[in-house]
């Protein structure tokens, strides 16, 4: 147990800071305290009565217990809370309900990274328009549809990070609404293919998408053409970019994302071997064409030179056996 506290004024204690480990009972935690730190015990679910009377606190740490449930009015009275940390819990998807954090409109920081969390929903978040760091990462997290965070409200919302997920799939308008994100942390999923999901991100100066499994087919074009476009900003970052290396083989000459063009790009259902081999075809009958053609042009050389042959070969049976007629004798008179 450790109790960390700075006091404010001449008497009352009017700001503290309470770390506490193990199974220290909630209900002596002094009320006047600013910011609870509960870690490494044992708390299984997050329930009102836990931190009622805990009106003016800013921030509560919970990070490293074992909760996987939060009842609905949980953080009912948490209207001055500035930070949440909920990480490395056991938090599925299905224990936040869309009225869970409705009533942390001041929430600026809010980590739910290393949980269990399967997906994500944009209601969840429709009334922190104070939010500016969302950490995410580390989760089960599958895919990012074009609602995910469409609901969310999020319009101060600058650092994302969705690393360490699962994520295959990201929708088009997966990001629309986050006008003011800076900082997006895809690296370390499972993308293999994506569209353009940035371009309307004016502000995003932070972005990475290294260690995933890129499938360099033309799926990827677009996206290719706004990194290249995105890379060529020196306020932009694209971390690791030369990192971002195809993982596919169909076509050898594309190595990395920034590579992939119109001209060398190969449809996602189509493949190299498959390429080559129509070409090889292709090959083939164009030298059928050209063989047939210099036969043919043979052929009539060949008889031309036969008829040229037959005709000497015929003179020369002529003078043999028809000799040349002597001229007539002129006799004396």
């Amino acid at each position: 147990l450790f109790f960390l506290a700075a006091v404010c004024g001449e008497s009352a204690l009017k700001f503290s800071i309470l770390l506490l480990l193990s199974a220290f009972p909630l209900t002596d935690i002094p009320g006047n305290n600013k910011a609870i730190i509960f870690t490494d015990g044992f708390i299984n679910s997050i329930n009102f009565s836990n931190f009622s009377y805990l009106s003016n606190i800013t921030l509560l740490g919970l990070s490293n217990n074992n909760i996987m449930e939060i009842e609905d009015n949980a953080f009912q009275n948490f209207n001055n809370l500035r930070t949440l940390l909920l990480d490395n819990n056991l938090i599925p998807s299905s224990a936040i309900l869309d009225t869970t954090f409705s009533s942390l409109s001041s929430l600026e920081i809010l980590h739910l990274s290393n949980n269990a969390l399967q997906s994500v929903s944009g209601r969840w978040f429709k009334n922190m328009t104070n939010l500016t760091t969302l950490q995410l990462e580390g989760n089960q997290i599958i895919r990012l549809d074009n609602n995910s965070f469409a609901d969310s409200n999020l319009q101060n919302l600058k650092n994302l990070d969705l690393s360490n997920n699962l994520i295959r799939f990201i929708g088009k308008d997966a990001f629309v609404g986050l006008r003011q994100l800076n900082h997006l942390d895809l690296s370390r999923n499972s993308l293999s293919a994506m569209p353009d999901a940035f371009s309307y991100l004016s502000w995003l100066s932070f972005l990475s998408l290294d260690m995933n499994h890129w499938n360099c087919t033309c799926e990827l074009k677009e996206l290719s053409e706004f990194l290249r476009s995105y890379v060529k900003n020196p306020n932009k970052i694209l971390y690791n970019g030369k990192q971002l290396i195809c993982e596919n083989v169909k076509n050898p000459a594309v190595q990395t994302i920034l590579q992939l063009t119109d001209a060398n790009c190969v449809a996602a259902n189509q493949n190299i071997t498959i390429i080559i081999q129509r070409k090889t075809h292709e090959n083939y009958v164009r030298d059928i064409i050209l063989v047939a053609a210099f036969c043919f042009a043979g052929i009539l050389s060949i008889e031309k030179n036969y008829k040229k042959s037959r005709c000497r070969n015929l003179n020369a049976r002529a003078h043999a056996f028809c000799p040349a007629p002597t001229p007539p004798r002129i006799m004396p008179l």
